[in-house]
């Protein structure tokens, strides 16, 4: 039912932002893939692959490393204060990228969206430890 997730899909979503802990990454010397929670996802030379709360990993471009993190100069990064839309799945899909497909699961994943198109998938237990969630919005 991955067609039913869209932008739209979001207007009763919650605004949200990344909480400012440290999280540690290294910088990809070649071409590779690694398993995500949600799957396996390429990357290529130079992307940083940052190591979650959980000890997951995921790739991150180099473009949008700089975007949405503050790089400590030490091995870790601090997310960036922007502000995104989020919802918990409420149907099975898959969110496909030019990476990599994410797999997300009704009640067990929140779709986050970065931008028009841009979507990524967090576990809900990654979320609540990574992402402020405004009172109320608790699932």
């Amino acid at each position: 039912m991955e067609d039913e997730l869209n932008d739209t899909w979001f207007k009763d979503g919650f605004e949200t932002y990344k909480k400012p802990a440290k999280e540690k990454y290294e910088v990809a010397q070649q071409d590779g893939q690694v398993q995500t929670l949600e799957g396996p996802v390429n990357y290529t030379v130079g992307h940083k692959i940052i190591t979650g709360p959980k000890g997951e990993r995921y790739p991150v471009s180099p473009i949008k490393f700089e975007a949405y993190y503050d790089d400590n100069g030490d091995g870790t990064a601090t997310p960036k204060k922007i502000f995104k839309i989020a919802k918990l799945a409420d149907h099975d899909g898959v969110v496909r990228a030019s990476w990599g497909n994410l797999e997300y699961t009704r009640g067990n994943d929140y779709i986050v969206r970065h931008g028009p198109g841009d979507y990524g998938v967090v576990k809900k237990d990654i979320f609540a430890q990574t992402y402020h969630i405004p009172k109320g919005k608790e699932k």
